[in-house]
């Protein structure tokens, strides 16, 4: 097992234990880990939980404060972060699709860069098209 795997592990039980939940401040005090370390292993516990209903929410706390870091086992319970996280992916598609935008101008659709570049920039085109069909239905 990798050390990501076993952080994520541990990060996993340390949250288990902190229903309330719990800051990055605290997992680099009482598990001596560096800001790094926690930030990978947070990433590592997502990609596992993709299979599950389980997510590790994160919401801020106020100004300036330590975003909050807690275990959720409902879709209900993780909605408002849940929403966040898909709004801030849609603003990022639409940043991606600028840029592949710019590619598909700046290269020759007979090479492999520019095949790429026409590639992103059909499929983020379509993805944002889509979202949009979905708020007009709604």
């Amino acid at each position: 097992m990798t050390r990501r795997v076993d952080d994520a592990g541990t990060l996993f039980s340390y949250a288990a234990s902190k229903p309330e939940g719990f800051t990055r401040y605290d997992v680099q005090e009482e598990l001596g880990w560096r800001s790094q370390r926690f930030r990978k292993a947070v990433r590592e516990l997502r990609t596992i939980f993709a299979t599950d209903e389980i997510n590790l929410i994160c919401d801020p706390q106020g100004q300036g404060e330590a975003w909050m870091y807690q275990l959720v086992g409902t879709f209900e319970g993780a909605s408002p972060w849940v929403t966040n996280r898909a709004d801030d992916m849609e603003t990022r598609l639409v940043t991606m699709l600028s840029v592949a935008t710019s590619l598909v101008n700046a290269s020759d659709g007979r090479t492999v860069e520019g095949r790429r570049a026409r590639i992103l920039q059909r499929h983020f085109q379509r993805a944002i098209e889509d979202l949009a069909d979905l708020k007009v239905a709604a």
